[in-house]
């Protein structure tokens, strides 16, 4: 009977940190550790609350800051918000103002023949059992400005928001009054990529703050480092209604868009126009905004941009916008290629450089998922590979928290355990961008080194080791 083969060689690294005994989540077991991260940061999580309707205050307001009864406003925004409560009859608004949560108002909601809700970060607040009439809609609407084709408008001065519901004969029969807030600070997490310089794409659903955080680093670029910027303002969002932008904004100036199609023909425009150093804009949504975008960021200048998704595979599945992340194309590998590269015939590749230096992924309010090169993270994506990413998270007291590098994933157990769940793990993310562009399965993307090198950290007993195996597979 024929011997079994002799086991991989092993070599062990073994390094022991001074670490208090306290328990991690299982985010923190199998990840890499960074210089960056101390261990006292480690062991302080902030500690997730869920309130209910009547419970006690939420802490985590716009901010991201607490807030409590007698809690003191920024500056001017108390005067802001009641502006917005204004537009309420009598009745409902001092329902919403005697509401201990008022300080985190999130937006007012009145539709016709409905009763209105008020909605705060704990939930929605039944305002009255009466239904909002035609008249309670139109006495909003006379005190705020025209609404656009897009059916938004604002109040001068401010950052609400007002977005109108119209039935089929044009007319509105609903309100969707958001409050809108110039939040300082809310941008510390990408103080320094902003100071770079480098272009940078924010990415996150609706709601999560992608426009509070934009409007602050316009206000950092023009203020803190003294750059000329111009902001592209589609919907009126970042600076603000009226002729006058609001104090939010810094320094930095703002060109207002007249009709939202033409929002790619105003952005050309403020390049030759205006001389800025820096533009930001807000919801880049087409693929003419896209290729002007493009044409920006070829010229040297530094482009602050947002786009909806929740993360970078949505923009390279998005026909509408790939060209942000450089474009996609499917390439044809002659046979000794692919049989170099371990893969089949026909792959997908970037078609040329990305709009945009980096991008962040905003999770929260309070956290970011950050890649420093946006073409290197597109490249993984397409190879079936996990790229290098940064968590950041913002602490209480709006300083930073936690950044740490989350790398290819570390895998546990036997080695053929680990390279099948490395296996699996990419042919899914691969099957999902190959179905968007109609590729066939790329099973063959995934290769699979002679040498795998994994690396591992336990906490146990107060102690930290960090074990590193190497393994030189023999064949």
């Amino acid at each position: 009977m024929p011997s079994s083969p002799a086991p991989p060689a092993l070599r062990l690294r073994l390094s022991l940190l001074p670490l208090p005994p306290h328990s991690l989540p299982p985010s923190h077991r199998y990840a890499s550790f960074s210089p960056s991260i101390t261990p006292r940061t480690l062991a302080a999580r902030p500690c997730p609350l869920s309130f209910r309707r009547g419970g006690p205050l939420p802490l985590r307001a716009a901010q991201g800051e607490a807030v409590s009864e007698g809690a003191a406003w920024p500056d001017g925004s108390e005067e802001e918000l009641q502006r917005l409560l204004e537009l309420l009859p009598g009745e409902l608004r001092q329902r919403v103002e005697t509401h201990p949560e008022l300080p985190a108002l999130v937006e007012v909601v009145m539709d016709l023949g409905r009763p209105p809700l008020a909605r705060f970060p704990s939930g929605d607040f039944l305002l009255s059992h009466r239904p909002i009439s035609f008249d309670d809609l139109q006495h909003a609407t006379s005190q705020v400005g025209d609404f656009g084709a897009d059916n938004r408008a604002g109040i001068s001065r401010t950052l609400h928001r007002i977005s109108a519901i119209r039935n089929r004969k044009g007319v509105i029969v609903g309100l969707t009054c958001r409050v809108g807030r110039a939040v300082p600070g809310s941008a510390n997490l990408l103080q320094d990529l902003v100071k770079d310089g480098g272009s940078l794409l924010l990415i996150g659903p609706p709601g999560v703050g992608k426009t509070t955080v934009i409007r602050e680093i316009a206000r950092m670029l023009a203020d803190d480092y003294k750059k000329r910027v111009m902001i592209v303002d589609t919907s009126n969002e970042i600076g603000g209604d009226g002729d006058i932008p609001h104090p939010g904004i810094g320094n930095a100036r703002r060109l207002q868009v007249p009709n939202q199609d033409m929002q790619h023909k105003v952005l050309i425009e403020a390049v030759e126009n205006h001389m800025p150093q820096a533009i930001v804009i807000d919801e880049i949504g087409t693929k003419l905004e896209a290729m002007a975008a493009s044409t920006i960021a070829q010229r040297g200048i530094q482009l602050v941009a947002t786009a909806h998704g929740v993360t970078i595979e949505n923009l390279i599945m998005n026909p509408s916008l790939e060209m942000l992340v450089g474009g996609i194309q499917s390439v044809t590998l002659g046979d000794e290629e692919a049989s170099r590269r371990g893969v089949q015939k026909t792959v997908l590749e970037r078609k040329g450089p990305s709009t945009f230096t980096c991008a962040a992924e905003i999770v929260s309010k309070t956290e970011l998922r950050v890649h420093r090169s946006l073409e290197s993270t597109v490249d993984a994506l397409l190879a079936g590979k996990a790229p290098n990413v940064e968590i950041r998270k913002l602490g209480p007291k709006g300083l930073v928290q936690e950044v740490s590098v989350q790398k290819e994933q570390s895998h546990i157990g036997l080695y053929e355990d680990a390279t099948q769940f490395e296996g699996d793990s990419l042919r899914i993310a691969r099957r999902s961008l190959d179905s968007a562009f109609n590729l066939d399965s790329a099973d063959g993307h995934i290769e699979k080194s002679d040498e795998a090198e994994s690396s591992l950290n336990l906490y146990a007993y107060g102690a930290v080791l960090d074990l590193r195996v190497d393994c030189l597979a023999s064949h």
